[in-house]
């Protein structure tokens, strides 16, 4: 595991999120949305496996075998955990590292407001989480889940692609079980979430109509349920969600989703005008008796108006938050423009 602990912490001190290993290629790591190369080191083939051999259970192996690709994660010394997607390039095996962040962020440190914190506190009901891969979801829940382990004696089962934040119990009680070596898929999991009488379910995933059936039962039975999802903004998800089914099933779901649903957070991460990093922004429904209304009759015409008037319980959106971003000079007028929702909107405001 050597020459596998020197490469990430070559990259990790530049602050790369993911390192990308195909042999006797070039190795690629991603640093601020960005891939980067980094010189001087090549591996070949029976490297990169051997990495694979020290870094993997006998299960993912066998996994691995079976379907010519996995995913697991496991703690690497010196360099902290990190997330391993191992699958075949041209008939050779290669992989995708993910650095793990050795901390848990505080709701406050990502700008969540006591509205918010209300809405993670109450017993029952549906939250989703949605950014696109690698902008900061799974640290977003992870905040949540770290908010209610030090307030709240819950008993919270994750079911996760694989388990990247590791919990220690607090004043909660943690099952984590990773996908595909202790549950084969999210459905799955969401139904033997049942089983261990959980207060609070997490699934890394509610994209799949019969995973999204079962976690809407889940609230329904008393359950918390926090969910991660694609990227857009808030009403996007929802759209996304509900227009994928049958045309006959769409009402009964709108109806399921506005009487669950509590609060959906959507996020991305926009690049610096100092070129220092990238500065994350927030889309945020609560919903309210009002948002449940409009879910429920479909009038989405009024959605993002209705969301934008709700900075009191919580809510935000993405393109007042690029306004004023680019107000203070943090961002560009040209980065606050091309992550607009409504670009016409944002040009000018600057």
């Amino acid at each position: 595991m050597t020459e596998l602990m020197k490469i990430c912490q070559m990259v990790k001190v530049k602050g790369a999120s993911d390192l990308h290993l195909f042999p006797d290629q070039p190795i690629f790591y991603r640093l601020n949305g960005a891939i980067e190369k980094l010189e001087g080191i090549i591996l070949n083939e029976d490297q990169i496996k051997k990495i694979i051999i020290e870094t993997s259970t006998p299960k993912a192996r066998e996994i691995l075998g079976r379907q010519r690709q996995v995913t697991y994660a496991e703690d690497v010394p010196t360099v902290g955990r990190l997330r391993f997607s191992v699958f075949l390039d041209k008939s050779k095996f290669a992989i995708a590292i993910r650095f793990i962040s050795e901390k848990f962020f505080e709701l406050e440190d990502l700008g969540f407001g006591e509205g918010v914190r209300k809405v993670i506190s109450q017993p029952s009901g549906l939250i989703m989480v949605g950014s696109p891969s690698g902008e900061g979801k799974t640290s977003t829940i992870a905040a949540m889940l770290n908010f209610i382990n030090r307030h709240f004696e819950k008993s919270i089962f994750t079911i996760e692609n694989p388990v990247e934040y590791v919990f220690k119990d607090d004043k909660s009680a943690f099952i984590q079980r990773s996908i595909p070596v202790d549950i084969s898929n999210f459905y799955n999991g969401l139904c033997e979430a049942y089983r261990v009488d959980p207060d609070v379910v997490v699934s890394d995933s509610i994209n799949y109509s019969d995973a999204m059936d079962q976690a809407l039962t889940l609230c329904e039975s008393g359950c918390m349920v926090i969910a991660s999802t694609e990227g857009g903004d808030c009403q996007q998800v929802l759209d996304r969600l509900i227009s994928c089914r049958e045309h006959a099933d769409r009402e009964a779901l709108r109806a399921r989703i506005a009487s669950q649903l509590k609060l959906i957070v959507s996020q991305r991460l926009v690049p610096r005008d100092d070129q220092s990093g990238r500065v994350a922004i927030f889309d945020i429904l609560v919903n309210t008796p009002q948002m449940k209304a409009l879910v429920r009759n479909n009038n989405m015409s009024m959605f993002r108006a209705l969301q934008g008037q709700g900075d009191t319980v919580g809510m935000k959106t993405f393109d007042s938050q690029l306004a004023a971003l680019a107000r203070k000079r943090v961002i560009t007028q040209k980065t606050a423009a091309e992550y607009a929702i409504d670009k016409s909107r944002i040009s000018g405001k600057a």
